[in-house]
C-alpha cells in the first residue's frame, strides 16, 4: 500500500512538472521568407535561468547550403534564444529548426511543441536595378538586375517581360550578352562583381525597340529559380 501510494504520488508530481515545463510557443520564419537573417524560438514560460553560460541550446538549425546557414545561437532572455546567420541566406536555401529532445534547465524544463520547423528562403528576387526605377530611358535600353542569389538565364528570360504603355501584350526579353554585357558591366563597376557569380547580376533589354515618350515596365514575374530549382513567388514591377 505504502510504494502504492509513492508510486502514485510521484506520478501526479511528474504530471504537475510536464504541465509547468515551459514549451516552445513560436518558431520564426517558417514557411517563405525572402530575406532570413535570424532563426528565433520563443517559449511560453522561463526555460532557462537567463545569463547562465552552461544553458544548452533548445535546438538545432540544419539548412542544405552547410556553409550559406553556419552562424551562432544564443539566449536573449529566460524565455528566447536566437540564431544569428553570419550573413543573410542566400535563394533556394531550405532550412529544418529541430528542437533538442530530453534537455532539463532552471528553472524549469522545457518541452517541444512540434517535431520540426521548416523553412525556405525562397527564389531569387531583385535587390537593386539600373537605371533606377523612375528614370527616362533609352528606345533600346539595356537594364542591369543585380539579384540575391544566382538564378538561371532560361527561368529569367522566361518570367521577365516588358509592358509597354499602348501595346496590349507582353514584350519580351532578351538577353544581353558577350561583347555588350563585358562593356556594359564595366562601365556600371560590376565586372568584378559578375565574374565571381555571374548569374546573380543579369543584363537585359526589352526585344523590340520602344516608342518615344511612352510608359514602360520591366517586370520580373514569378518563376525565376535558382539552379536547384526554388522558383521565385513574387512579382516585381519597374516603371519608367
Amino acid at each position: 500500500m505504502y510504494f502504492r501510494k509513492l508510486f502514485t504520488a510521484c506520478s501526479l508530481l511528474a504530471a504537475t512538472l510536464a504541465t509547468q515545463a515551459a514549451q516552445i510557443s513560436r518558431v520564426t520564419p517558417q514557411g517563405e521568407v525572402a530575406r532570413i537573417r535570424q532563426v528565433v524560438v520563443q517559449f511560453d514560460a522561463a526555460a532557462v535561468t537567463f545569463g547562465d553560460p552552461k544553458a544548452a541550446a533548445p535546438a538545432s538549425v540544419q539548412c542544405s547550403h552547410i556553409q550559406a546557414s553556419q552562424g551562432t545561437g544564443r539566449w536573449t532572455s529566460a524565455r528566447e534564444w536566437v540564431y544569428d546567420f553570419a550573413a543573410d541566406l542566400p535563394p533556394g536555401v531550405r532550412c529544418t529548426v529541430q528542437p533538442a529532445l530530453g534537455i532539463k534547465s532552471t528553472p524549469s524544463a522545457y518541452s517541444i511543441g512540434a517535431n520540426s520547423y521548416k523553412f525556405n528562403s525562397g527564389g531569387p528576387f531583385v535587390q537593386s536595378i539600373q537605371p533606377y526605377e523612375g528614370s527616362r530611358i533609352d528606345e533600346e535600353q539595356f537594364f542591369i538586375l543585380q539579384l540575391n542569389g544566382a538564378a538561371t538565364l532560361a527561368s529569367l528570360q522566361a518570367s521577365t517581360w516588358c509592358a509597354v504603355e499602348g501595346l496590349g501584350e507582353r514584350v519580351a526579353v532578351r538577353l544581353v550578352d558577350g561583347k555588350d554585357r563585358a562593356a556594359l558591366l564595366k562601365a556600371q563597376g560590376l565586372d568584378k562583381a559578375a565574374a565571381q557569380d555571374p548569374l546573380a547580376i543579369a543584363t537585359l533589354a526589352c526585344n523590340r525597340r520602344l516608342p518615344p515618350a511612352a510608359r514602360v515596365q520591366l517586370v520580373y514575374g514569378k518563376g525565376v529559380a535558382t539552379p536547384s530549382g526554388v522558383a521565385n513567388t513574387v512579382v516585381q514591377r519597374f516603371g519608367y
